[in-house]
């Protein structure tokens, strides 16, 4: 049965890529084979984008850590391993949708992913999933359940809604902190700033909006989280008062779009960085966000990583309502905590500039420590080393020869 089954497996490449359709089968098939398969000394990692920061730094921490074979399914090609300071060597790359990645997946010690994987399979014992997940923000979890053994956060509060509905027992989550602050704390050098067209000797804010209309790009299809998107398209042109008032203050004004987006975040005077021109530049999202002034945002969850930073945060949202009707927020009292003002006005604008600057440290701060001690979030200063120490605590990952010494 076992082997009929691999052969099925070796011709399920087509299958795989198929996406929604064929995945629920082939998350069943993978949870009958889970306790059929021997288990071996390697981990197997899953990211979207392959350069995801929670997955690169946790591949770092395990290059370092973990005795075995790093199984990293698509992985960034090795020049851009290197630039992230891996090793190539030390990774073993597999094409996601081949058999070779998918009996990895069914044998490793630990599987890791940031938005699940080969449908989802429920775990089983002695075979344990790790949920790296990809933010610890306010939106309502939607969609479909990510089994997983283990789920990774930085706050209790902020993912008891996805503990519940991915079904994980509170006691398994792994209160760590994620991964990709380490990144924070690395910020971009000058001359990888100057790539991105950013002036290294000038501070800059960056505008992080979240999508309303998600395109889907290979997830979860196309989906729409705002109860009326008429607002979306004219929020550049809403925010540009405010942003002008910025840069009138010496602040340069950098635009990254949510790589879902279905609507253009651009507008004349910006900054705009995508993915593919940050990895041009050789570094990473996390690492410019390093190098910032402060971080201009919305609903998304970057803003629960910069705390770590302790530097400004402003929250521009002029469809709140619409929002709110539409996904929706957990916990619902969530935006009455949030680490900084609500801008609205060009004076508003005008006095969170004044802050980024240094001169005015009130009520930022005071908003800041508010929201940390509301959600409880926690920023380690090595969560990839405490993550690992957590799993192998509980058995779940193999110790090197050193820390077994």
């Amino acid at each position: 049965m076992l082997s009929g089954c691999l052969r099925w497996l070796g011709q399920s490449e087509v299958k795989v890529s198929l996406g929604r359709l064929a995945l629920p089968t082939l998350a069943r098939v993978l949870h009958l084979l889970l306790p059929l398969t021997p288990r071996r000394r390697h981990v197997f990692v899953a990211a979207w984008p392959p350069d995801e920061g929670n997955a690169v730094e946790l591949v770092r921490a395990l290059a370092e850590r973990y005795p075995g074979r790093i199984v990293w399914a698509d992985a960034p090609r090795a020049e851009r391993l290197r630039e992230l300071g891996l090793d190539p060597a030390r990774i073993d790359v597999a094409r996601k949708n081949s058999l070779p990645a998918v009996w990895s997946f069914l044998t490793a010690d630990v599987r890791f992913s940031t938005h699940g994987v080969y449908g989802c399979p429920r775990p089983t014992r002695g075979k344990p999933v790790v949920n790296l997940w990809h933010g610890d923000g306010l939106k309502a979890t939607t969609g479909a359940r990510i089994y997983a053994t283990y789920l990774v956060s930085s706050s209790a509060v902020l993912a008891q809604d996805r503990l519940q509905h991915f079904r994980i027992p509170p006691r398994q989550l792994l209160l760590t902190g994620l991964p990709r602050i380490e990144q924070l704390r690395r910020p971009s050098s000058p001359a990888q700033l100057d790539a991105l067209g950013i002036a290294g000797d000038r501070p800059f804010v960056v505008w992080m909006p979240t999508y309303r209309q998600a395109g889907g790009a290979g997830l979860d299809g196309s989906f729409v989280d705002s109860a009326d998107v008429s607002h979306d398209a004219h929020i550049a042109q809403q925010i540009s008062p405010g942003l002008a008032a910025l840069h009138e203050q010496g602040l340069q004004i950098v635009v990254k779009p949510h790589p879902l987006d279905l609507v253009s975040r651009d507008h004349s005077g910006f900054i705009l960085i995508t993915d593919e021109a940050i990895r041009s530049a050789g570094t990473t999202l996390y690492a410019v966000l390093g190098a910032s002034a402060g971080l201009l945002t919305d609903y998304s969850s970057v803003w629960t990583d910069y705390l770590a930073l302790d530097r400004p945060i402003g929250f521009f949202m002029p469809d709140l309502q619409s929002y709110l009707s539409g996904r929706g927020f957990e916990p619902r009292d969530a935006m009455e905590h949030l680490p900084g003002s609500s801008l609205a006005s060009v004076d508003d604008f005008v006095d969170f500039g004044t802050e980024m600057l240094g001169l005015k440290h009130e009520p930022g701060a005071t908003l800041r420590r508010s929201s940390i001690r509301h959600f409880g979030l926690v920023h380690p200063p090595a969560p990839s080393d405490l993550l690992l120490t957590a799993l192998q605590i509980r058995g779940a990952l193999a110790r090197s020869p050193s820390q077994e010494g």
